[in-house]
Parts: structure tokens; C-alpha cells; sequence
């Protein structure tokens, strides 16, 4: 039996599997690309703000190692101080110092405990401590974090040590302090609460690869160093990643290096966590597409006649969307049948409307979330262009000052209202056309259209003078550093503009904060 009829096809049958075929394949690519699009600004933000928290908590977790490296230091000045320290200061010293170490001991060179605190049934004076990391540390005669180790308690620990010495500046030992891995730790105090419903978490892994904090403890002293972003970090690396682990899960991952211990903080969302917000973007355009496809396919069956030639350029049309969806103009069809004309002009709608649904979302997915202010992405492309025109523009770059003490004082959630509040003000003074964004964290920065250096000082000062006489959310008073730049009189790229305006705001911070400075090839502060 013959697929094809004795008669053929009819004209109009031909005609509207034509009209068919090209309005659906117009629907999924507009959906495919919405999909795409709104998928790669998920996972950027995801990759951003996983590396931003890993930067922040690295940052952390050093300054917190200073304060312990700083309590074991006076403990090892006391000892010297009183040519020794008898059982009961110890024990004080160790209350004092609990929230940091699990115990505190006095070791002697031949790597026999002179004194322990708390007293333990397992590590007493006189007890025998000689292993590769005790022998290790007594030979270096320094102040010393160690990687993890299984010590004489049979406990995973990390020991911060401090050298001592005699009266005659002869080496004595080291005073220890342990911190158990396994146990309730200081490393704690600012991972522990990272864990998020959406499965995201922070672990940190020391140099060697073992992880020394985890949420999971039963993986704590596990070697890590094959994982894509421990082995990056290790090297003393900070970025952010998608990779997938020994367990075939795949993570958007930020990783930061911190110097002083040699230690990694990786924080990581699952990849999965994108698929519900996804879905439900994709259900959304589906049923938004759906009445104006109905329409258009309406439309569509009442055409009886077929000219080649149009329909050979919808055609061209909708190959050209298989490719790339910024394909221009729609064609311009010249034709005198009525039912082609309605074709075209149905498609054109289509093509618009979709058009203005994917710009609104590109939109959407070009603001920050928490300010309501352009976010990175939509900054970089932003100052791409300004920089390829002639007219001249400025720069403000600004600063929150000390804003980590606002968060450790008042919690995150009182900062994040500190950043919007100062997002408010930003719109404020600014006019239509400029751009107001978030850059980074705590910084943010507004670049102001057909602006001089005049004008962009009043804007910033303005604004500076505004936040310093505002109470802020957290109840006080929150200041803002600023530096300036201009284009092009200041740099043609962006790398040169962020670059200057980076130093002007680093002398406003330098010199005392709350002030703007404009940049000069001799940075100097006018405020």
C-alpha cells in the first residue's frame, strides 16, 4: 500500500503541517532558551556565593587560629614567667582556655608529660608521648599547628603548640593544647551552623587532604586529596568549580586557602538543587506559551495557499532559531496572498511576545536578591559596553565599613537588612540610566552615565553624608568608604577602572574610612 495518495497531498494539508511544525519548533527553542538561560544564572550564583562563604569563613577560621595560637603563647609566657606552673594554675589556665582545647600539657623534650589539664586516666605526669608528631614538634622549637594526628588517648587531634624555655634560655619542651576532632571543637564555632536545608555544607581539610571538620564526623580524618576542589585548594588555590566526587555526586563548589595553617575551606551545594526551581520555570513557560500558541496555530489552519518563496524564508527563519536565537530581525515578506501575509504577521507576534518573555527573564536573573541592585553579571556586561562607546562616565566603588563587626555583633540577618538599607540610598542619589549594583560581599558601586568628576564627587559625598547621618538597621550609625574613577580620562578597560577604583577605595580605608577619594596618579583623600 502506497503512503502517498493517487491525488497527493492537498495544498492545505501540506500548508498547515508546514504552520504546525513551525510555530511549535518556535515554542520549545523560546523555551529551551529560557531554560538555559535562567539554568547558567542559577548555577553562577550558586558557584558565587558558595565561594564568597568559603572566602569569608577561610578569613575566619584564621583569625580564630590566631586567638588560639595567642592563648597557647601566654600560657608558654606564664610558664617562663613562674619557671614552671604547678597542677592547680594549669587547670585554671585550661578553664580558662576550654573553649578552645579539650585538654592543655606540659611536655618535656624527652617527650614525657610534665603536667596535664584536665587530669585523665590515660595521659598523666609522667606518661610517654613519643610519636612522630610529638618528636616533630620538639625538634622544630616553634609555635606549631599540626595536621591530625591518633595520639596516646587514642583521639583524632590537632595539637597548637608554643616552645619553652628555661630560665638559662635552654629548650624545656612545649606547652600543648589539643583540640579533638571527634569531640565538640573550636572549629565549630563557625562551620557547624553552615548546613543548609537545601544540602549545602562547609567542610575544611588540612594540608595533606584529611578532613578536620565535617558535618558528617564519621568522615572527619578521611583523606580527600583526589576530590577536584580539595586538591585545588591544597595548592593554595581559591575558585569556585562543578565537579563530581568518588560517589559520582556532583557539587557547585567554592574553595579558599588559608595561609597561615595551610588549611582548605570547601563549601558546596548539590548540583541537584537547581532541578526544582527549574521545573517549576519550565511548567511556568510552558503554560504561559500555551494560550498564544493555541492562537497562533488557530491562525495558522485557516491558510489555504502556499507561495514557495515566503514560506522558504519562515523556513530560513526558524532553522536559524535551531541555531542561535538572536537571529536578528524577523524576515520581511513581501507578498499579496492574504492567508501569507496572516502567516507572517502571526509568527512576527509570536516571535515578539517570546522575544520580550526571555528579555524579562534575562531581566530577572540580572538583580541581586538580596538588594534589588544589578548583580555582578549584569555589571561586567554593563561596563563592557560603556567602555566600548565614547561617552565619558565615572565610577563610585564603595564599602561598608567594618562590616564583619556588624554581623558578628548583630547576626547576618540584621547585615543583609544594612545592605539593603544602603541599596535604597544608593538609588536614591542616583539618576535614570545610571547603574546602581552589588559587587561583591559588602562592596557595591554605582557607575554613573555622561558623569565628570565633579559630579560623580557630589554624588558619592552625597551619598557617604547620608549613610553617616542615617540610623541604620543594626541601630547605629553605618559608614561607607568610596573611591572614584573616570572614563576615559582614568582608564579605557575595565580591568583599569575597576583596578584604580579599587586603590581609591583602599586609601578611603586606609586613611580612616567615611571618606571619598577620587584617584590621581597620587591617590589623595578629599573627604
Amino acid at each position: 500500500m502506497s503512503f502517498y495518495p493517487k491525488k497527493g497531498f492537498k495544498l492545505v494539508t501540506i500548508v498547515s503541517f508546514i504552520v504546525v511544525l513551525s510555530i511549535v519548533l518556535t515554542m520549545i527553542i523560546t523555551i529551551h532558551s529560557a531554560y538555559t538561560t535562567s539554568k547558567e544564572s542559577l548555577v553562577e550564583n550558586y558557584l558565587n556565593n558558595n565561594y564568597d562563604r568559603a572566602t569569608d569563613l577561610a578569613a575566619s577560621t584564621g583569625n580564630l587560629l590566631d586567638r588560639v595560637q595567642g592563648s597557647i603563647d601566654a600560657v608558654a609566657e606564664i610558664w617562663q614567667r613562674n619557671h614552671g606552673l604547678d597542677d592547680e594554675t594549669l587547670n585554671d589556665l585550661y578553664l580558662t582556655n576550654r573553649e578552645y582545647f579539650n585538654s592543655l600539657s606540659i611536655i618535656r623534650k624527652d617527650l614525657i608529660v610534665d603536667e596535664t589539664a584536665p587530669a585523665s586516666n590515660k595521659l598523666h605526669s609522667g606518661s610517654s608521648v613519643d610519636n612522630p608528631t610529638s618528636r616533630a614538634v620538639t625538634n622544630m622549637r616553634d609555635s606549631v599547628i599540626t595536621d591530625p594526628f591518633v595520639g596516646t588517648t587514642g583521639n583524632l587531634m590537632i595539637l597548637v603548640t608554643s616552645p619553652l624555655y628555661d630560665q638559662n634560655n635552654v629548650y624545656y619542651g612545649y606547652v600543648a593544647g589539643t583540640i579533638y576532632l571527634h569531640q565538640s571543637n573550636i572549629l565549630q564555632l563557625i562551620l557547624e551552623h553552615e548546613y543548609e536545608l537545601d544540602g549545602s555544607y562547609v567542610y575544611a581539610v588540612d594540608s595533606k587532604g584529611n578532613i578536620i571538620f565535617h558535618p558528617n564526623q564519621a568522615l572527619i580524618g578521611k583523606n580527600v586529596a583526589s576530590n577536584d576542589a580539595v586538591w585545588k585548594v591544597i595548592a593554595g588555590l581559591n575558585g569556585s568549580m562543578l565537579y563530581t566526587d568518588s560517589s559520582d555526586s556532583s557539587y557547585y563548589a567554592g574553595y579558599a586557602y588559608n595561609m597561615k595553617s595551610g588549611w582548605g575551606i570547601i563549601s558546596q551545594t548539590p548540583a541537584s538543587v537547581v532541578n526544582g526551581p527549574l521545573g517549576i520555570l519550565l511548567r511556568q513557560s510552558i503554560l504561559q506559551s500555551l494560550p498564544l500558541l493555541l492562537i497562533t496555530l488557530a491562525a495558522g489552519w485557516l491558510l489555504t495557499y502556499l507561495v514557495v518563496k515566503p514560506l522558504h524564508q519562515l523556513a530560513a527563519y526558524s532553522d536559524r532559531m535551531l541555531k542561535d536565537w538572536n537571529t536578528g530581525e524577523f524576515p520581511d515578506i513581501q507578498s499579496a496572498t492574504y492567508e501569507i501575509k496572516t502567516l507572517h504577521n502571526s509568527l512576527r507576534f509570536t516571535s515578539f511576545q517570546l522575544q520580550k518573555y526571555i528579555a524579562k527573564l534575562h531581566n530577572e536573573t540580572a538583580l541581586d536578591g538580596l538588594t534589588g541592585l544589578a548583580n555582578r553579571r549584569n555589571f561586567d556586561s554593563t561596563l563592557d559596553t560603556w567602555c566600548m562607546g565614547e561617552e565619558p562616565f565615572a565610577m563610585i566603588m564603595l564599602d561598608i565599613d567594618h562590616f564583619k563587626r556588624v554581623n558578628d555583633t548583630y547576626g547576618h540577618l540584621t547585615g543583609d537588612r544594612v545592605m539593603q538599607s544602603l541599596a535604597s540610598m544608593m538609588r536614591n542619589v542616583s539618576r535614570e540610566g545610571d547603574l546602581c549594583f552589588r559587587y561583591g560581599g559588602e562592596e557595591f558601586g554605582i557607575l554613573l552615565r555622561g558623569c565628570n568628576i565633579t559630579r560623580a564627587y557630589v554624588v558619592a559625598e552625597r551619598l557617604r553624608q547620608l549613610s553617616a547621618s542615617t540610623t541604620s538597621p543594626s541601630g547605629e550609625i553605618v559608614t561607607i568608604s568610596m573611591g572614584i574613577v573616570v572614563y576615559p580620562d582614568q582608564g579605557r578597560t575595565p580591568v583599569e577602572l575597576i583596578s584604580k577604583a579599587d586603590q581609591a577605595l583602599y586609601t578611603s580605608k586606609r586613611e580612616g574610612r567615611n571618606r571619598t577619594t577620587v584617584y590621581a596618579d597620587e591617590l589623595v583623600s578629599t573627604s
